[in-house]
């Protein structure tokens, strides 16, 4: 078609429009202005090929976006849909959830190694009394004139040339006196000119070998400096320590993890019940927003309680996101603690044991009696005095002279042979022997000595200082951790109470709303109550289980009562098969933990010793000592120095009775 006839029929020129906005604005006035027979005309012409590209084009793109958006709905439903297709939450109990924290944590695999490695340097310590076998050969060979002396003596020859080869063979160590024995064995084939015959001498004998052979026992054995035990097994005493030390550390790490996870756990149970709170909430606002309109419908009710019962549900509503909030971030802590991610499992972690408030608290006493066996810090830091104590009795061997008393036995043997060497010494004809003493003394007066005596003792004296320190904070851990406990049980019966009260109350106060003889404002203000002494009530037995965990810890015995406790004997005898089977990857190591759980359920512990009446009236006396304590409010330890030291002294005194 032509311009002349599209302009005739009043067809529109594509073209216009992407010639600019005003030729598509002149263009669709132009269109508005012709009319109705003006669109009939352009109804009634054949599409220009190109307007038939463009829409079938459109068709397509429009078909493409349709699939395209059904495609991103569909997989944003799934992903939305899919913890709901399984049930989008996992319970998960205690004991579970620790048993995964136990097999997935790397920090507790760290440990072991540690432990691992001082096991070997224990070892390793122990072989410095082992043994060493040594062999040699060597050849000699001297080429010299002899002066006028040497020639008498060697019947005139002027020209000494020998040729010989020595061997060597023996058995030194060290014993734990401190003593150098060496057994040994020497074999000297000599060759050299003077054996050979003269000019004009009838010989008898072969010509040319001599074998001259030693064997005997040599010791070195130290009288002041480097003598006897404390110096010998200084080393072997330090890596056992270090070994016991490293036991503790993995004790304390084991402790750490597990309490973490546990109140990390309650933390999830604290949250959810939030939530259920708030949800209970939600619906009880809910009914007595529903009770109010219909009432507001029937001539009952203000508008203004309608408007103040919404923002009651309002707020509720906004409350309840908050703690949906919380509760996905103690559950994402939780998954944090073995190891996974919300991603992978793509459900909600929901605790499904409930706390249970504790019998009876122990006693001080018992909770200390129980620290000074069990708490890993004050175990530790007793075998570092340990080590300070054996580190200056090595130091004051040190400071010692050096006198060392030396002797030597042996028997000689000379044949044509090693055959016939070796049988005079079996007749022990020619025996040899050598006793001596040997003094060294430094000129002045053992500089390095001293000091390093000097800094021993102070390094002891400091692990003293951080002993009794380590006494004090334990002994006051337990006291606030007591006290935390019974706080926290009696809190938490006391909100039970408030709760009962508070919820018989709001159940009143539904009936009567019902009947209409209450506002829908007062109901929600009993149920805003009833949540805060739920919510307390839950805080306060969360704080309960919190004291526990820590009362546990100061006493060291979180691993016993979770069942996982093994022996530093039984760990590293585990822990050095496993290395040496197929090393510590992670399934071995999961295997590893689950082996060793196995193997404390079947152990049996034996029952502690019955009290004799000694230390049953100890133990009253003290009783009722922190008793009357308790009922006059005074601190247990107090701030000043000399009143500090009276418990801690008290309680030593009792615990030695106790022994």
């Amino acid at each position: 078609m032509s311009n002349n006839e599209r302009q005739a029929s009043g067809a529109p020129d594509l073209r216009l429009l992407g010639s600019g906005e005003g030729k598509v604005a002149r263009w669709i006035r132009g269109l508005k202005g012709q009319g109705i027979a003006t669109l009939a005309s352009v109804e009634n012409q054949p599409p220009h090929p190109r307007f038939i590209w463009a829409r079938s084009h459109r068709r397509w793109i429009a078909r493409l976006a349709w699939v395209l958006g059904f495609w991103i709905l569909w997989g944003a439903g799934r992903m939305h849909s899919q913890p709901s297709a399984e049930n989008g939450t996992t319970h998960l109990g205690l004991g579970d959830f620790l048993k995964l924290v136990l097999e997935r944590n790397e920090s507790v695999q760290v440990r072991l190694l540690e432990l691992e490695v001082n096991r070997r340097k224990y070892r390793a310590e122990k072989g410095v009394f082992e043994p060493e076998l040594s062999g040699s050969f060597s050849r000699e060979a001297n080429r010299r004139e002899n002066t006028a002396l040497e020639q008498l003596s060697e019947l005139g020859a002027t020209l000494f040339d020998e040729r010989n080869n020595i061997y060597q063979g023996g058995l030194q160590g060290l014993v734990p006196s401190g003593a150098r024995v060496q057994l040994g064995y020497t074999l000297h084939d000599l060759r050299n000119n003077l054996q050979d015959p003269r000019v004009g001498t009838i010989f008898t004998n072969p010509i040319g070998h001599e074998y001259q052979t030693f064997a005997g026992v040599s010791v070195t054995q130290p009288l002041l400096k480097n003598a006897w035990f404390p110096a010998t097994l200084a080393g072997v005493r330090l890596a056992a320590l270090s070994s016991d030390i490293a036991f503790q550390d993995y004790r304390r790490q084991m402790m750490l993890i597990l309490s973490t996870a546990e109140a990390a756990y309650w933390n999830l149970y604290m949250a959810q019940e939030q939530v259920r709170f708030f949800q209970q909430s939600v619906a009880t606002a809910q009914k007595i927003l529903d009770d109010t309109r219909a009432r507001q419908l029937a001539g009952k009710s203000a508008e203004l309680d309608v408007l103040e019962t919404e923002a009651g549900l309002a707020l509720r509503r906004t409350k309840l996101s908050e703690a949906e909030e919380k509760l996905y971030e103690a559950a994402d802590k939780v998954l944090t603690l073995y190891s996974e991610t919300a991603v992978a499992t793509n459900r909600l972690m929901r605790a499904a044991d409930h706390p249970q408030l504790t019998a009876e608290a122990p006693s001080l006493l018992e909770a200390w009696q129980t620290a000074f066996r069990c708490n890993p810090d004050y175990l530790m830091q007793r075998q570092k005095l340990m080590q300070e104590y054996v580190r200056v009795s090595y130091a004051r061997n040190q400071r010692l002279p050096e006198l060392d008393l030396k002797g030597s036995y042996g028997l000689n043997g000379l044949g044509d042979s090693p055959s016939a060497s070796w049988r005079e010494i079996e007749l022990a004809g020619f025996p040899s022997w050598s006793v001596g003493v040997e003094l060294r003394l430094p000129l002045a007066g053992g500089i390095k000595s001293a000091n390093e005596l000097a800094a021993a003792r102070l390094r002891q004296k400091e692990a003293e200082l951080n002993l009794k320190e380590m006494e004090t904070q334990v002994v006051n851990g337990l006291d606030t951790a007591l006290h935390k406990l019974k706080s926290a049980r009696e809190i938490a019966h006391n909100y039970q109470k408030v709760v009962d009260f508070n919820q018989n109350l709001l159940d009143s106060a539904l009936d009567r709303l019902e009947v209409g003889r209450l506002e829908g404002q007062k109901v929600l203000e009993i149920e805003a109550d009833l949540f805060e002494a739920k919510n307390s009530q839950v805080e306060a037995v969360v704080n309960c289980q919190r004291a526990l965990l820590e009362l546990e810890f100061m006493e060291g015995c979180i691993l016993r009562r979770r069942q996982i406790e093994m022996s530093q004997t039984e760990l590293q005898t585990r822990t050095a098969a496993l290395i040496r089977r197929r090393g510590l990857d992670g399934e071995q190591y999961q295997r590893f933990i689950k082996e060793m759980q196995a193997a404390y359920e079947t152990k049996r512990l034996a029952p502690l010793p019955a009290d004799t009446p000694d230390q049953k009236k100890a133990r009253e006396a003290l009783s009722r000592r922190w008793q009357e304590q308790d009922k006059t409010n005074s601190p247990s330890i107090h701030t000043n120095s000399e009143a500090e030291e009276d418990p801690i002294r008290s309680l030593r005194k009792k615990r030695e009775e106790l022994q």
